[in-house]
This record gives C-alpha cells, sequence and structure tokens, in this order.
C-alpha cells in the first residue's frame, strides 16, 4: 500500500476541497439555497484500517460509480443511512419517513452523488490530463464490511471525510476512492508533480 506523507494528502485535501466547492455550486443552483461543502481531512488506508475507520457496524447509505483510465478504480459517497434521507430532504424539501426509501429518494440522491463525484473526477481528469469513463452510479445501503466487499488486496482506499452544510444544517459523510497499486503510483507521481510546481522547482 502506498503511504502518502502528510505534503501529499494536505496536497489531495485542497485538490479535493476545490473539487467539492464547484459540486456546491451546482446543488445551490438545484436548491436555490446555499450549500457549502469542505473536506477537512484526507486520508490513505487499506480495507482493515477502513473498518476499523467506520466500525464494523457503521450502516450507510450512499452512492457507488467505477471510472476507468490511468487511475481507476471505485468512487463511493456515504452517509450514515439515516442522514442520507436527511441530505435528501434538505435537498428537494421531501417530508417522508426515514425507512422509506422512495424511488424519487434515490433517483434525488443519486444526483447528488453524481454532482460530488463527477467533481471530483473532473479535478483527477486535469491532474492525469485525461478524461475518465464511468459506469452509470448506483445505490449501496448496508454496513461497511459489505461496501468494501469487492476490495481486492492490492488496493489502497482514499478516505475523504466531507461536510455538507445547507439551511443552517451541518451533515456528515465520505468519499472513498478503491484503487489499486498501480493507480495509487500515478496520483502520487501526479500530486508530487503539482508539489514540484508549487515549489518552482
Amino acid at each position: 500500500m502506498h503511504n502518502f506523507n502528510e505534503l501529499q494528502q494536505d496536497a489531495l485535501c485542497e485538490i479535493f476541497n476545490i473539487s467539492v466547492s464547484q459540486a456546491a455550486a451546482s446543488l445551490s443552483e438545484i436548491v436555490r439555497d446555499t450549500v457549502v461543502l469542505s473536506v477537512p481531512k484526507v486520508e490513505i488506508c487499506d480495507a482493515g484500517q477502513a473498518t476499523q475507520y467506520f466500525g464494523n457496524d457503521y450502516k450507510v447509505c450512499g452512492i457507488a460509480q467505477r471510472f476507468y483510465g490511468e487511475f481507476a478504480g471505485k468512487a463511493v459517497l456515504l452517509f450514515p443511512e439515516s442522514r442520507s434521507l436527511e441530505l435528501v430532504r434538505l435537498m428537494v424539501g421531501l417530508e417522508l419517513p426515514l425507512d422509506e426509501l422512495s424511488e424519487m429518494e434515490q433517483d434525488a440522491l443519486v444526483e447528488i452523488g453524481n454532482i460530488v463525484i463527477n467533481a471530483c473526477m473532473a479535478s483527477l481528469a486535469d491532474m492525469f490530463h485525461q478524461q475518465f469513463d464511468c459506469d452509470i452510479p448506483q445505490i449501496i445501503i448496508g454496513d461497511s464490511q459489505s461496501v468494501l466487499e469487492d476490495y481486492e488486496g492490492n488496493n489502497s482506499l482514499i478516505i475523504m471525510q466531507i461536510k455538507f452544510s445547507i439551511s443552517a444544517r451541518d451533515l456528515e459523510g465520505h468519499i472513498v476512492f478503491m484503487v489499486n497499486a498501480k493507480s495509487m503510483g500515478s496520483l502520487e507521481n501526479s500530486v508530487n508533480e503539482i508539489l514540484r510546481q508549487a515549489s518552482g522547482g
């Protein structure tokens, strides 16, 4: 597993903060309210560490999307299960019980995930100077272990803490990128190039 140093992780955090600020602008237009998104922390780990990070009984609801290119893998936007519907309510004004995930709510959650994940992928595309092919996003509901069930042994996970602020309410979720060693190596090289340029090297 690739271990990024603090400087590299800070650079990733800055890159993804730019991404989610663009996503926030798109979401604000949809809901006609101010949406603020931020990424205060980025961590690199393996599946075992991720399970410890979330906890074995961490019930989640979110959106998963596979992507292909020089940097390939799976992106997952995760929220604690109950908070995901709270987010949908805030975004589209639905007032149904939390245990009823209607088709409309699923569509709304997919749209939120699609906007946020695609914004992150756009920043990565700029880093790699290439476009990515992406599958159709899918709703996932379960615990943290089931979410990581297709994790491969040589993969690394990039876990981004993401904060949503809308209508004076604050919600917290995570974006997880599950990628193989080759993709992590390519990402590390791109981050190092950005740091080199920033230092005037």
